[in-house]
């Protein structure tokens, strides 16, 4: 399942989308084409400046390498059956650079370690967050440092601010990882852990359905295995952290300005592969081996666009072909394109996709050169517009 960035129920596009479904289906014919190709409406086809990458900027920098770090995040589905659908991603960094999301007692204590980057991953027995309560589940947060002694201290001092929170917290052990430092409260299902591995802390929450605590150890322990597995061949950030740039090929450029261009880890940036699949799919390692077979490199994000960067434009006519024939939660079927670019290719949804917060009825793929942007709209006309403009940007780039 593919486009779930915000995990929350659609039932207002339930409604606006059951008018309208039976209307569509796959046909033998080729769609008709109603858009002009130079009919832009409201967009320019204008590409934006690259400052966003050139001043100091401590935001952007933490925002960059939270996204390194999310290249190595665990899989839910490598943890266990019962933790394997992906429910909630983060990245918990907010503006002027500062965190948010995290607990912050926790992040008062790992302050004068220094961290510099975040990234927070959640998976359980279902995608849905209202059946939380009701399925196992595994929280692993990643919090990068400048080096190992600071990931070591940091991780002792957020145990310790936890663990005072509650008089009735209570140490666990782990045999096989002696060095996490682990605790719960024996009246709930869940239990809390931090473990320096190399300069990253790990910080996981496993929960379980009954209160025990032999299962949440052995989830607890899997986690763990899994995870530094992952962050093996992870290297700490060399350059200062304001300096690193979000965006090094400057792909954000080649899609039309809309919203803000500030870095924001879910509005404007660019992801790898693996990072984007935690991020857009309920099953991620699936996700990840489609981007690998296909060459996908990079993915850029801006507001209600995607570009997916590919080596030539041979594999970037396959990509187009994938996501054109792959199945998602929205269940989209082709509709008229644009009269003239028969490259583009328009599609409605018939199903509204409940994990997603944004209305995205309509999608259009646009392929050119080595590059596939995908484009989303609650109006038909408006989508058109919108691809209209993307297709003319990404030619006048030659």
């Amino acid at each position: 399942m593919r486009f779930r960035f915000h995990r929350l129920a659609a039932a207002a596009m339930a409604a606006a989308i059951a008018g309208t479904a039976v209307a569509c289906g796959e046909t033998d014919t080729a769609p008709q084409r109603f858009g002009a190709a130079d009919d832009f409406g409201p967009y320019s086809t204008q590409r934006i400046d690259t400052s966003y990458d050139t001043r100091s900027d401590l935001a952007r920098g933490r925002i960059a390498e939270s996204l390194r770090l999310g290249e190595h995040i665990a899989f839910g589905s490598d943890i266990a059956p019962e933790v394997a659908a992906q429910r909630y991603t983060a990245v918990p960094v907010g503006e002027r650079g500062a965190w948010f999301g995290l607990q912050a007692h926790q992040m008062t204590a790992a302050e004068p370690f220094r961290p510099y980057a975040g990234f927070v991953s959640e998976s359980a027995g279902s995608p849905n967050l209202g059946a939380h309560l009701a399925h196992p589940m595994v929280k692993i947060t990643l919090i990068a440092f400048p080096d190992d002694a600071a990931a070591t201290a940091a991780a002792a001092a957020m145990s310790a601010s936890d663990f005072a929170l509650n008089n009735a917290n209570t140490p666990v052990s782990l045999p096989e990882l002696p060095t996490a430092l682990s605790h719960w409260v024996p009246t709930q299902a869940s239990v809390g852990s931090w473990m320096a591995y190399k300069s990253v802390v790990i910080h996981v929450v496993a929960q379980s359905i009954e209160k025990k605590l032999d299962p949440l150890t052995s989830l607890l322990t899997e986690t763990y295995q899994q995870q530094v597995r992952e962050l093996a061949d992870y290297t700490p950030a060399t350059a200062p952290v304001e300096t690193i740039p979000l965006d090094p090929d400057k792909l954000l450029p080649n899609l039309v300005a809309t919203g803000n261009q500030a870095p924001d880890a879910r509005e404007f940036a660019v992801y790898g592969p693996r990072a984007f699949a935690v991020l857009s799919s309920t099953d991620p390692a699936t996700q990840t081996r489609e981007y690998e077979s296909r060459k996908v490199e990079a993915v850029a994000i801006s507001d209600n666009k995607y570009l997916y960067a590919l080596p030539d434009a041979e594999t970037a006519k396959n990509f187009t072909t994938y996501l054109t024939e792959t199945p998602t939660a929205s269940k989209y079927v082709r509709m008229g394109g644009i009269s003239g670019i028969d490259e583009i290719a328009c599609f409605q949804a018939t199903e509204p996709n409940p994990t997603e917060s944004q209305a995205r009825r309509y999608r259009c793929l646009i392929p050119h050169a080595n590059f596939v942007a995908e484009v989303f709209s609650d109006r038909e006309t408006d989508v058109r517009q919108l691809a209209a403009a993307q297709y003319s940007l990404l030619k006048d780039g030659e």
